[in-house]
């Protein structure tokens, strides 16, 4: 019997011309989208090529003065520019940290437009006074970008519904229903089977053009097999859900119109209203405490500073005498209260930031926990993950960056106390940055848990309603 309805299926789908209707819809949706996806990386790259141009050509012209500094040729130059003191090196020239884009970061724009993946750490300033964010423009960020996600969560699901309203409906109005129901087959389980077909079909198409779109915007992507792999089930999980979906309104509507009106409702409140629910509450029950305020909180903090500068500079020397080397106090500058206050600065803000960054967390989860309510945030939230532009990647590249910072002045700040010359042999010793992906891909646990989802809710429809019993009410 399955045979049957597989070849009649074919047969019909193959006249009403949906088969090429379908491919070539989800074909060029996801081409744009990929298009689009492969712009902003390319933009994305061009940037970092920018700002790498520009760290090379500095650096070169620091070499060259440091080796005519070190064969005592005269360099035209005034003191505070000299690359031979270290604090100059650490303010004028310093390191760049860089967050490459991944194989897949096509697939979903993320956070990627509101965050820089570049930044260059210096000496002078404090390390939670670095800014990662970039101004965008407002109307892109309300309406998002048209990439490979957007496609799969809100487009996708909506080619589904127009797929599948009216697969049971349509025959009981061509009058068919009956001639159905004497066959030796339950109503439900032939609509089952219908769906399942469908389903295949449906899904098949998408991953030949999403397979063909990553062949052709990012080949190298192909190789990542366990992300590609993930991904593609990822997608077959979120189209079963959204099958299952339109089998129960069939089964308990039967009626073309009311069909689709039930199923756009489902794709709104799954897709729109519960995220931004969900968004809403969290920003209402963990608001995040005001930037402004917090900056004149750090201002004051340092004109304290500045007014205790002797004793923060007597506490500094206690616990670091091996920077004294007998020195006066009186022959320490600009440069060694600085970093004498710096370690206060820190320990007197870091409540600031944690109470700032708490509420943040509160925010992401109290997402987490609701987002069960809609696999439409679970796809979301994984493609991101894949694509490497998840809140968390760029949290942890923030995190990074602080740490090499540290790092970073730490090389250099003896060197100050210690009254030592930068030469090029420190040059070739300086720490380098490299970004580490350090987020976990949790994309097998997502997919596991849209299917989940998917088979409560059939189970919890279905099971009462696979009898020929019900057969009876279809054709009412």
């Amino acid at each position: 019997m399955f045979l049957n309805i597989l070849t009649y299926e074919f047969k019909l789908l193959s006249r009403s011309k949906w088969l090429l209707i379908l491919f070539f819809t989800i074909a060029l949706l996801i081409g744009f989208a990929s298009l689009n996806g492969s712009k902003n990386v390319d933009k994305r790259l061009a940037d970092i090529k920018e700002v790498e141009q520009e760290f090379f050509q500095k650096d070169s012209i620091m070499l060259g003065t440091l080796r005519k500094i070190e064969n005592g040729e005269t360099v035209a130059l005034p003191y505070w520019q000299l690359p031979s003191q270290p604090m100059t090196v650490g303010n004028r020239y310093p390191r760049l940290a860089i967050m490459r884009p991944e194989t897949l970061s096509f697939i979903a724009t993320g956070q990627s437009d509101m965050y820089s993946h570049f930044i260059s750490p210096k000496v002078y300033g404090n390390n939670f006074a670095l800014d990662y964010s970039e101004m965008i423009n407002p109307v892109q960020l309300l309406f998002g970008n048209f990439d490979i996600a957007f496609v799969l969560i809100y487009i996708i699901p909506l080619l589904i519904i127009a797929f599948t309203y009216n697969v049971l409906s349509k025959e009981k109005e061509l009058g068919t229903l009956p001639l159905l129901a004497s066959q030796p087959i339950s109503t439900h389980w032939w609509l089952l089977q219908k769906m399942i077909i469908r389903f295949i079909i449906f899904t098949t198409l998408t991953i030949l053009a999403l397979i063909l779109a990553i062949a052709v915007f990012s080949l190298e992507g192909l190789t990542n097999v366990n992300g590609v792999l993930g991904l593609l089930l990822l997608i077959t999980s979120y189209n079963f859900f959204w099958f299952a979906i339109a089998y129960i309104v069939n089964i308990k509507i039967n009626d073309s119109s009311k069909n689709a009106l039930t199923l756009i409702g489902f794709w709104l409140l799954l897709v729109l209203v519960i995220p931004a629910t969900i968004n809403q509450i969290g920003n209402t029950l963990y608001p995040t405490p005001s930037r402004l305020k917090m900056i004149n909180e750090i201002r004051f903090i340092k004109k304290e500073n500045e007014e205790q500068q002797n004793e923060i500079m007597d506490a500094y020397l206690r616990n670091h005498p091996e920077l004294a080397q007998g020195r006066e106090k009186e022959q320490f500058g600009f440069w060694h209260n600085y970093f004498a206050s710096e370690m206060v600065m820190e320990e007197k803000t870091k409540p600031l930031l944690l109470a700032y960054d708490m509420q943040l967390k509160k925010q992401q989860g109290l997402l987490m926990t609701f987002k069960f309510l809609s696999p439409a945030i679970v796809m979301q939230q994984a493609l991101n993950k894949v694509s490497a532009s998840s809140e968390l990647h760029y949290n942890d590249f923030k995190k990074q960056v602080f740490e090499f910072s540290k790092q970073w002045r730490n090389y250099l700040t003896p060197m100050l106390f210690k009254e030592q010359m930068f030469t090029v042999k420190n040059y070739n010793e300086l720490p380098a940055f490299m970004y580490e992906n350090r987020i976990k891909n949790d994309i097998w646990v997502n997919t596991l848990i849209i299917f989940m989802i998917s088979g409560l809710v059939l189970l919890s429809t279905t099971s009462k309603r696979l009898g020929n019993k019900s057969d009876q009410r279809l054709l009412e």
